[in-house]
């Protein structure tokens, strides 16, 4: 399957938790409210940092293994099965400290029935295997798949979340999507692989999902623990408002986290045949693409951040504005960090690299923890993520830099700086002309970003990337 193909299907993935979230996000968040929202967001988040342990750097050391052997399917057979015995036992050890934490903790065990609940998605997250998939680059089931599951879980949200008690109802449908996927992924691995277990060598996997194991729990300090360490020195409401902040900047940087997603598997599959140009065309094709997007998104949010938490929140979220603001400068740093880690370095094996960037990280967020999210709750949460994310890019670019590994585009970066100034001048037109007509204003913003996004990218910047892309665009508009 092409590289086109890939991102192609990344990106309706992508797309459809797009509109999915845009559907759902404001239903859940008025039917069960802030405080509900807090409990499942703590309680969701304290599991995932469990999930962490039991596949300890699964996603990245598998979708790279099977990219390597993709060509020898006796060598992927024996990847699958080394890895999926490795993560069995990992998961084995942590469910019975899960079960061990949520009986003796006693801020865990006052939601000891969402927790139990919840032990199935950590039971069946190692059989989720999306790095099979991944690394033999079936992005086509992957979509496939994801987008019946997400219609279903809409449909029954809708159906059986009506009032703000039916929060139990809604953890059961999320935990519900996880085993499915989990059941399903297994099931239809038995057409592509099956398990050798003459083969068997944990060795050398055991070692490399320890150094990225280590990387996934360092860096999930300031994402995933974040959370989970503000439910415990704050209130539910706080978490609630974090939740929703965090909520809107992932949808936005899911656009460019499906890109790097499916580039990854590739850049793997470049280097193993010494294509290095080609490599490096794909580096160069990302930053351009990331640069564009990027700073009209975090204009926009920005300063529409007021109108977008109350259309898909409501007034009950004020509370996210400030958080937001803070976070959203995040989708460029991040995606600069995804270019470089996930494309670059991963790829290359670097993964020491990695396993340090994330030990600056989780240094910087204690500290920040310790020091802003007591007294500031949820903008505290928010300033720990933004400090300990600009800490760990900015490790990258000195090491790439460094190491002449990859040389990164400063000049560029500031160009398409100063051509996206004109937006903050367009966002400010629409703040006049529609004082409080929120919907009109968002549209009326979206279609003038659209209008200059296509002028400057044409004929300022004259980028041979995005003009592709467009071009692209628009044979496949006159095709069909």
């Amino acid at each position: 399957m092409g590289i086109k193909s890939n991102i192609s299907y990344n990106l309706v993935l992508t797309l459809s938790g797009y509109v999915i979230g845009l559907i759902t996000f404001p239903y859940v968040s008025r039917v069960l409210g802030v405080s509900n929202l807090g409990v499942i967001s703590f309680v969701d988040n304290t599991i995932n940092y469990f999930i962490l342990f039991a596949t300890l750097g699964a996603s990245t050391i598998g979708t790279r293994e099977i990219a390597r052997f993709k060509g020898d399917k006796d060598k992927v057979n024996a990847v699958f099965t080394n890895l999926i015995l490795l993560y069995t036992i990992y998961s084995v050890i942590v469910i019975l400290l899960y079960f061990i934490a949520v009986t003796f903790i006693d801020k865990l065990n006052i939601y000891r029935e969402l927790f139990y609940i919840g032990s199935a998605k950590l039971l069946f997250s190692v059989f989720l295997i999306e790095w099979l998939y991944r690394g033999l680059e079936n992005f086509k089931f992957i979509t496939t798949r994801s987008l019946i599951i997400k219609l279903i879980y809409v449909l029954s949200i809708f159906i059986f979340v009506n009032d703000r008690n039916d929060y139990i109802i809604y953890f059961v449908l999320t935990t519900l999507s996880v085993v499915i996927n989990g059941l399903i992924n297994i099931f239809y691995s038995k057409n592509i692989v099956k398990f050798v277990f003459h083969e068997i060598n944990l060795k050398p996997y055991l070692k490399q999902s320890i150094i990225l194991g280590s990387y996934s729990i360092l860096t999930s300090v300031y994402t995933t623990f974040n959370i989970m360490y503000l439910g415990f020195v704050s209130d539910t409401i706080q978490v609630g408002y974090y939740w929703v902040s965090i909520k809107i900047y992932t949808i936005i940087l899911g656009f460019y986290t499906a890109f790097t997603g499916a580039i990854m598997p590739r850049m793997s599959s470049l280097l193993s045949s010494g294509e290095k140009e080609e490599f490096n065309e794909l580096i160069v094709k990302s930053f351009d693409i990331l640069f564009a997007f990027c700073f009209p998104l975090i204009i926009f949010s920005i300063i529409h951040s007021p109108q977008i938490i109350h259309i898909l929140s409501g007034s009950e979220f004020g509370g996210a504005i400030f958080p937001m603001k803070i976070i959203m400068p995040l989708v460029l740093v991040v995606g600069i960090a995804q270019i470089l880690a996930i494309q670059v370095l991963i790829p290359l094996q670097k993964d020491k690299i990695i396993l340090h960037a994330s030990i600056i990280g989780a240094i910087v967020s204690v500290f920040c923890n310790v020091v802003f999210v007591k007294k500031l709750g949820a903008t505290g949460s928010a300033i720990v993520l933004l400090f300990s994310e600009i800490a760990v890019t900015s490790y990258y670019i000195l090491k790439c830099r460094k190491s002449h590994i990859v040389k990164f585009p400063y000049k560029k970066l500031v160009k398409y700086f100063i051509i996206s100034l004109p937006y903050i001048f367009i966002c400010n037109i629409s703040l006049k002309l529609f004082i409080e007509k929120e919907v009109a204003m968002i549209l009326f913003t979206i279609v003038l970003f659209i209008l200059y996004f296509v002028y400057s990218h044409n004929f300022l910047l004259k980028s041979d990337t995005i003009s592709k892309m467009f071009r692209l665009l628009i044979n496949n508009i006159k095709n069909n």
